[in-house]
């Protein structure tokens, strides 16, 4: 996937897999400030940075949703997509902010209702930076759209560290990173970018997950609300039984059926994340079947899953913690 739509791969193909466009709402700085101040934490546990800015975030529906300024204007309400490679704006708010759009071309040809709309300045707390947009028409959402003007995708905080503090709904993002990248300290998680299907974009892939104590790869996605989804490859290995009730997720892949059962726990690293039978999810059956990524990985965390934690992700040093929030 990105945890991505069923037409969204269709989309990336269209486009010569320039762009990321889902069903759901799914360069330089001024300066780059060195990081400092670190503190000493256990030894499995990356030294912590210097956040420049700390920003709330809503819960939509499930959904990570900030306020963001895009050249100045007043903030519009985006959804943090850490599936997507891609930052996204529906069209009449594109128009709006008079955005010179381009048709996205395949073949020579215009592809309906998706523009390439460039670079623009983007304004989170105390970051800014200008990043890339594609933009496409609301009408493509289908039935299932999500309540924002649009998406950050996990490319604009490359070579920073971002910090998702559920509990307390709270992201934490550093500078630009541009010291060499240190070693990982040993028993640290990893973030890894694996395409998403052998054809598909590159994704944000986290481990050592685990599922009642066995280790899984896990796609990180924002915009996925539930908490873990096993995909079918990875069903028997792991000792699971795809069976159980069907529970809707209308913003992964355009709206689909999963199948619901109960896990054991829930883990990473060797800690818990979350026990007494928590939910897992398999993939159901119908006309719009979510997209399995070829046996490159195991599964998919979302934001369910993070509920009592706090998830940092170092896109410099591409490591991955995940660790229960403080009171």
């Amino acid at each position: 996937m990105t945890f991505c739509a069923c037409e969204c791969e269709d989309r990336a193909a269209e486009l010569s897999r320039l762009i990321i466009v889902e069903n759901r709402v799914r360069g330089s700085i001024a300066g780059f400030v060195l990081l400092s101040a670190f503190a000493l934490v256990e030894s499995a546990h990356a030294a912590a940075p210097r956040f420049v800015t700390e920003i709330p975030f809503r819960d939509c529906d499930g959904l990570i949703c900030i306020e963001v300024a895009l050249d100045g204007a007043p903030a519009r309400t985006l959804m943090l997509d850490t599936g997507n490679a891609n930052s996204t704006l529906i069209t009449d708010v594109a128009k709006a902010l008079n955005w010179k759009l381009e048709p996205a071309q395949r073949n020579g040809g215009n592809v309906p209702g998706i523009f390439r709309g460039g670079d623009h300045r983007v304004t989170l707390g105390n970051v800014q930076m200008p990043a890339p947009f594609f933009v496409f028409d609301r009408e493509l959402l289908g039935t299932n759209k999500p309540p924002v003007d649009g998406s950050l995708a996990y490319n604009f905080f490359k070579d920073r560290v971002l910090e998702i503090d559920y509990p307390h709904h709270v992201l934490r993002i550093s500078n630009i990173i541009s010291t060499p990248v240190p070693d990982r300290p040993e028993g640290a998680g990893s973030l890894k970018l694996i395409t998403f299907g052998d054809n598909g974009p590159p994704i944000v892939v986290g481990s050592p997950f685990s599922i009642n104590g066995k280790p899984v790869r896990a796609q990180i996605d924002t915009v996925f609300t539930g908490t873990m989804l096993i995909y079918d490859s990875a069903i028997d290995r792991l000792g699971l039984k795809k069976q159980g009730a069907t529970t809707l997720f209308r913003y992964t892949d355009g709206g689909v059926n999963l199948i619901t059962a109960d896990a054991q726990s829930i883990g990473f690293a060797g800690r818990t994340i979350l026990d007494g039978k928590p939910p897992l999810y398999f993939p159901g059956e119908g006309k719009n079947p979510v997209h399995q990524p070829d046996n490159l990985f195991e599964a998919t965390v979302g934001n369910a899953l993070f509920a009592r934690s706090v998830v940092t992700m170092d896109f410099h040093a591409m490591t991955l913690d995940v660790r229960p929030a403080a009171p």
